[in-house]
């Protein structure tokens, strides 16, 4: 069963790194193999604090003891935020834009804790403070690199070096879990060089009406669609041993790329078998609706637990493009697909004006009554980008003035 985590213990993890991790994660980092890294004396000496860092919980609920916004309804975002690196234009979005601010849950994929990347900023926390919310971070990796294909230029050190996702609140948490899930590839051994694996963030938050649990969803692009059904799988079956009442939402970035990026030669017959089934403006289509053949097992799994996207998303507006125009996207494609792949592409791409429409951030509700769904296309703050991924809204009806379903 989840326990609850004392605001004492949740600051543990960052004092573990500051005082005992940190000057060794730029050493760990030189080995090639997790094998030499396991051999490490001074990595033996500190996995427990290894361990209590990757599956650490920050939690503070200081300032999530109100109600929402409306007394009717409930106001929820979804939104890769792209490890929070434009932290001031994420930061005057949420404030300032009408289509998230007065948000009463935030659901955040990709959020960075002490990355150079992201200027060492605990960014659900500053985030949190900034809207007058409380929050919940739950931590994936110790990451031993500057990031990515398109992050091997930061110049400076990694502090705390944690990623993850989070929740932040408006309405008291009562409850929280962070559920591990299976990895399909050691990501030690990635360009990204990191230690753990991605989690699922389960919440149980107090409404006027009852408890609501709220599960924030990151699941696997590097590995095939089989996969990101048994990480589903794993998220369900901890959803049951969580208990709570009936309603559940789930949202978060589920990554249904349609593909299996682990590897060159998955990818390549992934698209060779489009190519032949489908064509290629018709493998396009498919990107905007990968429930109905690629990712069908994934969305089938959720019905048959009771979960609907139905009302839940706005299906006509992408979440994110594709844009082999976009310099970090043609660094991510050369790592994964090789140059003469994405040369292919870039002139394939050309009727679409090399962006192409896909949808992998949803919104799945279970015993709950949406009542709008929307999607903020390539917000900007003052003129400049925020995110790679567009967010998902969804506003949902509350008891007493809407009957639930």
């Amino acid at each position: 069963m989840p326990r609850r985590v004392a605001s004492l213990e949740v600051d543990t993890p960052t004092r573990c790194l500051e005082h005992d991790l940190h000057p060794l994660l730029r050493k760990w980092r030189h080995w090639a193999r997790r094998r030499q890294l396991e051999a490490d004396s001074s990595f033996i000496q500190h996995r427990g604090a290894v361990q209590k860092v990757l599956a650490g919980v920050a939690w503070d609920v200081r300032q999530a003891n109100r109600t929402p916004h409306r007394a009717d309804r409930l106001r929820a975002i979804a939104w890769n935020v792209e490890r929070g690196k434009r932290f001031e234009a994420l930061r005057g979005a949420l404030l300032e834009d009408a289509r998230l601010a007065d948000a009463d849950l935030l659901l955040l994929t990709e959020v960075d804790v002490g990355m150079d990347r992201s200027g060492n900023r605990d960014v659900p926390r500053q985030l949190a403070e900034a809207l007058g919310m409380g929050y919940v971070f739950a931590n994936f990796h110790l990451v031993l690199a500057p990031g990515d294909r398109g992050e091997q230029d930061v110049e400076g050190a990694n502090t705390h070096a944690m990623h993850g996702c989070a929740l932040l609140s408006r309405v008291p948490i009562r409850r929280v879990a962070s559920v591990p899930l299976p990895e399909f590839r050691d990501k030690f051994r990635a360009l990204e060089k990191r230690l753990g694996c991605k989690r699922a963030l389960l919440c149980e938050v107090e409404l006027p009406d009852g408890p609501l649990t709220v599960v924030v969803v990151h699941l696997d692009p590097f590995a095939p669609p089989r996969h990101r059904v048994r990480q589903m799988r794993k998220i369900l079956g901890a959803l049951r041993r969580f208990g709570g009442g009936p309603r559940v939402l789930l949202g978060g970035d589920l990554n249904t790329t349609t593909y299996h990026m682990g590897g060159a030669a998955g990818l390549a017959f992934d698209l060779a078998l489009k190519m032949v089934r489908f064509g290629f403006a018709g493998t396009i289509a498919n990107y905007m609706t990968p429930d109905r053949v690629f990712e069908r097992r994934l969305i089938a799994q959720l019905s048959r637990a009771g979960f609907s996207s139905e009302g839940f998303v706005d299906s006509e507006v992408p979440t994110i493009y594709y844009d082999i125009n976009d310099p970090e996207v043609v660094d991510k494609s050369l790592d994964v697909a090789g140059r003469r792949v994405v040369g292919w592409l870039q002139r394939r791409l050309e009727p679409w004006g090399g962006a192409v429409p896909m949808r992998l951030d949803w919104f799945f509700g279970r015993a709950l009554a949406p009542l709008r769904a929307w999607t903020v296309e390539r917000p900007r703050h003052r003129g400049e980008r925020i995110a790679d991924h567009n967010p998902v809204g969804v506003e949902i009806a509350l008891a007493g003035e809407h009957e639930t379903r």
